[in-house]
């Protein structure tokens, strides 16, 4: 387990390939939840064209997949994250504030379950996401047209894709008991401020290509 306070590497892995790396900062790390800060700001590692440049958002999804990619520097601005992730699961709540901390909204990022490795932790980005309002009383679904691109070149099977809404709809039901995370207000949480500021790794082996066992919905990924 990780202490409080300890600075590690959340790495997003794509096809064996490391494709983001965010420093974060250790809330909590137990047997029944990960907790995970990263300030606003803060360096990161993201997928960039061949000629450098990050690979815009604006770009439709089909588009994005088809590009050869690399690593290269980013920064994470705008808002302030505390990523938070139950044991196993296959989504993490992320409460999220503005560069001023104010509250934003609630995010649910659907992704591979954490698998801890020597540099912090591992999943992968599974395209579908739920976007939740500040006081809990409503929520959508986010990029539903790009989980449909991504079944159309070939990243996921339709049942991969069912199998991470199925995910969406299991993180719902625990908004609507009320469960960890939103059995507590967080909107006036903090960072403490003696942590020290994250940094990335200089070293290229946190960067190299690793392997996952895992896959969308915890169903065989097509290859």
């Amino acid at each position: 387990m990780w202490s409080r306070g300890e600075a590690v590497l959340l790495r997003y892995v794509h096809h064996g390939r490391v494709s983001r790396v965010k420093p974060m900062t250790v809330v909590e790390d137990s047997v029944r939840h990960v907790a995970l800060f990263i300030a606003s700001g803060s360096p990161m590692k993201t997928r960039c064209g061949l000629d450098g440049v990050p690979l815009s958002r604006d770009l439709p999804y089909a588009e994005r997949f088809a590009l050869p990619w690399r690593l290269c520097d980013g920064v994470w601005s705008g808002f302030h994250v505390l990523m938070l992730t139950p044991a196993g699961a296959g989504h993490s709540f992320w409460a999220i504030w503005d560069e001023r901390f104010a509250f934003q909204e609630w995010y649910v990022n659907l992704q591979l379950p954490l698998e801890r490795t020597r540099f912090g932790f591992d999943t992968a980005d599974n395209v579908l996401d739920l976007v939740i309002a500040p006081d809990l009383s409503s929520w959508r679904w986010k990029d539903e047209h790009e989980l449909e691109e991504a079944i159309r070149v070939g990243r996921f099977t339709s049942e991969e894709a069912e199998a991470v809404r199925e995910e969406g709809r299991r993180a719902i039901a625990t908004l609507d008991a009320r469960a960890w995370p939103f059995d507590r207000d967080v909107r006036n949480w903090r960072p403490d401020p003696a942590w020290p500021k994250p940094e990335l790794p200089t070293a290229d082996e946190a960067y190299e290509n690793v392997s996952r066992g895992q896959s969308p919905g915890h169903v065989p990924r097509r290859r």
